[in-house]
């Protein structure tokens, strides 16, 4: 049993260091060396004349990263990293909700996909595109829904609760989260695989996998980071119907404006549902649950607990009210 502990904890901090040479991972060197670049283009544009402070006292001020906020959303990150093995969502739900799909619809078919034939350059494209947006539509699900279910809101609330922004807050998330948001985008992107299957016969390769990475590639390398940060970094219009900017999502965690600008990568989804938000030029935007109310979750212990405790609260008045 110890030496099963000690690998996992051996495990865990191997894949701390590897982080900022892990291309996926959000700290990234390239995705730190973007966030400062593009954090000196918005300075330029918006900040230079508004602040006494040199650049890199401006980008990473005390207040913020020092803040008792911070230090909690630093410390979830490391738990969840630690815990993540044991409660991670496999890809097998996604190719075994892949492969169901394909063959039912092939037996359907008569034991015949649509085309059959080798995939060619327009096939792949139009996989990674579809697959990007059946990934990036699930997100924008799960997130509306966890803000408008009354029982499910206080595990997404801990996120909301931040009185600070800094790229780690994007872990600031509750492990049952990670859990539920996993499990959505794994079960719609094996239902959109398993359907591609059956129109194209096949599967994707490692083409294909590479290019899912290239589009999140370029979503890490223009500002994903900034997203949460102080730093305003907006792309305008008409850009910003159809990507999220940083600014867009900083909004969205302005307590007033919390149930605008759900989406990730891409803006269609809030621009189709009625909750885009655009912002005509830069704005100030406050952070957290709002002034009025106190922050449940000011410590390590309580981000954990709380959120389960206010959900099972929930969950009883709403059965308490149906019977």
């Amino acid at each position: 049993m110890f030496e099963q502990f000690f690998s996992h904890f051996t495990d865990v901090a191997i894949l701390l260091v590897e982080i900022p040479f892990t291309m996926n991972e959000k700290f990234y060197y390239l995705w730190l060396v973007t966030f400062v670049g593009l954090a000196y283009l918005a300075f330029r544009l918006h900040y230079r004349h508004r602040t006494k402070h040199h650049f890199l006292s401006f980008l990473f001020p005390g207040r913020i990263y020092l803040h008792p906020s911070a230090k909690v959303d630093y410390w979830i990150f490391l738990i969840n990293v630690l815990i993540s093995p044991l409660i991670l969502v496999g890809a097998g739900l996604q190719a075994w909700v892949s492969t169901e799909v394909a063959s039912i619809l092939i037996g359907i078919n008569d034991g015949h996909a649509v085309f059959v034939g080798e995939w060619n350059a327009l096939t792949y494209l139009f996989f990674i595109l579809g697959y990007t947006l059946i990934a990036d539509f699930s997100v924008y699900l799960i997130h509306r829904f966890h803000h408008q279910s009354n029982v499910f809101w206080p595990l997404h609330a801990l996120h909301h609760s931040a009185q600070v922004l800094t790229p780690v807050t994007l872990f600031r998330k509750h492990p049952l989260w990670n859990v539920l948001a996993s499990s959505l985008s794994l079960l719609l992107t094996g239902l959109f695989q398993g359907l591609f299957v059956f129109v194209f016969f096949g599967g994707p390769a490692f083409e294909v996998l590479f290019g899912l990475n290239t589009i999140y590639v370029l979503y890490n390398f223009f500002g994903a980071n900034l997203r949460h940060s102080h730093v305003w970094l907006s792309w305008g219009k008409p850009l910003s119907y159809v990507f999220i900017s940083p600014a867009m999502h900083q909004i969205h965690h302005d307590p007033h404006r919390m149930h605008k600008n759900y989406g990730e990568i891409f803006a269609l989804w809030d621009w189709m549902f009625g909750t885009l938000y655009i912002p005509e030029g830069y704005e100030q935007f406050n952070i957290g649950l709002g002034d009025e109310v106190a922050n449940p979750h000011d410590s390590v212990v309580k981000a954990y607990w709380v959120p389960l405790r206010d959900m099972a609260l929930a969950a009883r008045a709403v059965f308490s009210r149906d019977k």
